[in-house]
């Protein structure tokens, strides 16, 4: 009996000091994290904005009635004036999980370009939905050849969705040619839907979009 107390009281304290050390590590290095979140974040926004972009501070959080959130930021160039717009969705019924996404916005609401900036679809179709990538040929890749990286690599899906304006018509799959249509992927119908229901969710908050933040 006293070789199973002293037992507990050693793993207790095992226990103990280890989620100790797991908690100061954590604080430790969540402002780093952090710091390093926002970088990555801003990096991938210019992508979506126009060169002359300096800033990119938040403006402004809406709140959806099915209580999801949209954060918008303006681009802004050195003289503070306001360039464009980008706004950041997310849908939490990817075939992965949660999908976060980017969307670059002209001043009128015009689709300047979507992003997938976070997402755990499942590699192969999925990535046609979420990725964002320059191919190589095996040609390219024996002779050593750097591949030439536009500013936003293609993405057939997402691009789909690029210079439609933001109206209160919400996007949606269908099979007419006509706009606010959109053809999901073929054999990656969840992913293609998480895309669809977040840039839905950014359509409706820009459409009640205060004009006095529009302006700032």
């Amino acid at each position: 009996m006293k070789e199973i107390s002293q037992l507990t009281l050693s793993l207790t304290l095992i226990c103990a000091i280890a989620g100790a050390a797991l908690s100061y590590v954590s604080q430790t290095t969540a402002v780093p994290r952090e710091i390093a979140h926002l970088r990555q974040r801003s990096a991938k926004m210019a992508l979506l904005l126009p060169a002359e972009t300096f800033d990119t501070p938040s403006i402004h959080t809406s709140s959806l009635e099915d209580g999801s959130t949209v954060e918008f930021f303006a681009a802004k160039d050195a003289d503070g004036k306001t360039l464009a717009f980008c706004a950041q969705g997310s849908d939490a019924s990817g075939f992965g999980g949660e999908v976060k996404l980017l969307v670059g916005l002209e001043m009128d609401g015009t689709i300047r370009g979507i992003l997938v900036s976070e997402n755990s679809e499942t590699p192969g179709i999925g990535s046609r939905v979420v990725s964002r990538s320059v191919r190589r040929s095996l040609w390219d890749v024996l002779a050593g050849r750097k591949a030439e990286t536009a500013a936003l690599p293609p993405n057939a899906y997402l691009d789909s969705y690029a210079s439609q304006q933001l109206s209160p018509q919400a996007f949606a799959f269908g099979e007419e040619a006509a706009p606010y249509v959109i053809q999901p992927v073929s054999g990656a119908t969840v992913s293609s839907g998480a895309v669809l229901r977040a840039v839905n969710r950014v359509r409706e908050a820009w459409i009640n979009l205060p004009s006095s933040v529009k302006e700032m």
